[in-house]
């Protein structure tokens, strides 16, 4: 972590550079942002991110090791398994905090993992103006060693294939709703690349259409973001089934999102990765319980998450429960990023894109939490200086 230029970013903040930022990028969204978006970005040598990626690549290998793949096959839920799964997730991330080692260098300790798309559109979006914002031109947005052309090549081959744009879709459930528009809008003005609510698209015979404005539109690759508990949660029924035999392909498989997740923890053994059980294979309830966090396996974005579980809530998860939650090692943050307010913890997202024919995921882009208080995630941190942010590297 370079705190050296973090503190000139820092100095170079006021309360009206800071609004005509925000209200600057939201015009260009054309949408307000609903979640806290920081002041800064996260300057971090070109050293750490070649740790970070080493590490996030490593264990995504470790993932697909035949061992692991087998044991994987658990994680699918019969309702939501899609046939023709790819041999590779296509996207994938991994969300390390960073930690401080007793030689005081700085280290990655994984708190997340998923086979699933992230936020491409925004993050290049927000990056790139806090770049142009600092006058940070010597430093650059991008992971593994790529540069901007690159990366938004990487996105169509990765999104498009060789699929007509026009019957390609992000396809999210009530998009407009989602906190995560805003990357909905930057793929758009990125990429071409539509949204669609999943409540509108139907099977026809073996293909799958949309209709939109009186319009019907043939759907044959789908870039998905939907994730299966909100549809739960939310009751919604779908004019298709996820386990129907049907002509489309998918940009992200979504027997992965299953497949690469927490349920991997207690497996994997990458020098990263804190130690997790499940919670149906802990017969005794550990005696330094205050040393491990509960979490529910499917949970996104932090919900469900308990930071310093107790015997008692721990009992209180019925036996049917229990394969669904871990306890994992407590991860402490480096309090690393220096701020006016005090310093502030720091999550980084590895975000990485794995074609069929490559050996390994490639990182391409990042994605920065930051904050004061115990979670990470954007929801928990509306306090100044703290929020959604990214990474620039330098030397």
């Amino acid at each position: 972590m370079r705190t050296d230029i973090q503190l000139e970013i820092n100095n170079q903040v006021t309360e009206n550079s800071y609004r005509d930022f925000i209200n600057s990028f939201n015009s260009w969204l054309g949408s307000k942002i609903d979640f806290r978006v920081a002041e800064i970005p996260i300057v971090v040598s070109h050293d750490f991110r070649r740790t970070l990626e080493s590490s996030a690549v490593e264990i995504l290998l470790e993932c697909l090791q035949p061992n692991i793949l087998a044991i994987s096959i658990e994680a699918l839920k019969e309702n939501y398994t899609v046939p023709h799964e790819t041999t590779k997730p296509l996207f994938c991330v991994a969300d390390f905090a960073v930690c401080r080692n007793s030689d005081n260098t700085f280290i990655p300790r994984l708190i997340e993992l998923q086979g699933f798309p992230s936020l491409f559109g925004y993050q290049y979006a927000l990056v790139s103006r806090y770049q142009k914002q600092f006058a940070l031109s010597g430093a650059t947005p991008f992971l593994g060693e790529i540069e901007e052309t690159e990366y938004f090549q990487i996105l169509r081959d990765a999104i498009f294939a060789d699929q007509d744009p026009t019957q390609v879709a992000l396809v999210e459930l009530d998009p407009e709703s989602q906190k995560t528009r805003p990357d909905f809008i930057a793929l758009e003005k990125f990429l071409g690349l539509r949204t669609v609510n999943i409540r509108n698209i139907y099977k026809q015979g073996r293909q799958l259409v949309f209709r939109e404005n009186g319009k019907e539109s043939l759907l044959k690759r789908i870039f998905n973001r939907t994730i299966v508990d909100e549809l739960e949660e939310a009751g919604v029924r779908l004019n298709f089934r996820w386990t129907d035999d049907i002509d489309v392909e998918w940009a992200g498989h979504p027997n992965w999102f299953f497949r690469i997740s927490k349920f991997l923890l207690p497996y994997l053994k990458h020098v990263s990765v804190p130690r997790a059980y499940f919670l149906s294979d802990t017969a005794n309830i550990p005696p330094d319980l205050e040393n491990y966090v509960l979490k529910p396996l499917y949970s996104f974005a932090g919900k469900g998450v308990n930071l310093n579980p107790t015997p008692r809530a721990i009992d209180a998860i019925e036996a049917e429960e229990r394969p669904h939650w871990i306890l994992q090692q407590k991860v402490v943050y480096d309090d690393c990023v220096p701020t006016p307010y005090g310093n502030n913890k720091v999550e980084v997202r590895i975000i990485m894109v794995w074609f069929e024919d490559a050996v390994e995921p490639k990182p391409i882009m990042s994605l920065v939490r930051m904050g004061r208080g115990d979670l990470m995630g954007a929801r928990y941190n509306t306090a100044p200086w703290t929020g959604s942010s990214g990474c620039l590297f330098v030397e």
